[in-house]
């Protein structure tokens, strides 16, 4: 199994079926919060998914998403088994900032 990780731009190009990780860390404290947030396009233009937010992964993603270790504040995102579904961007917020902004652009064999 593959493992990509994104450009020094933030851009990630994968295959369907690869693995990602999408780096986030911040300094720990007891007030952190990180949102994970996915914008992909349709038909009906662009719709705007949560991933994570505040310590609890989407109840659909949790067999093929994970964050690293929350605990040391590394939020890192892995995603396994890529879908064309998955591709879009993502970006990573704490309670005031954007902290990162990736865009996933997902190809066939």
């Amino acid at each position: 199994m593959l493992s990509v990780v994104p450009d020094k731009y933030g851009v990630v190009r994968v295959y369907k079926g690869d693995s990602v990780q999408l780096p986030c860390r911040v300094r720990p404290t007891a007030a952190t919060n990180i949102t994970w947030l996915q914008t992909a396009k349709s038909s009906d233009g662009e719709l705007l998914y949560n991933i994570y937010i505040n310590d609890r992964m989407h109840e659909g993603l949790r067999r093929r998403f994970s964050i690293h270790d929350a605990a040391a504040g590394d939020y890192s995102l892995t995603m396994l088994n890529v879908h064309s579904s998955d591709g879009g961007r993502y970006q990573c917020f704490d309670q005031q900032h954007q902290l990162q902004n990736y865009v996933i652009y997902v190809t066939g064999w």
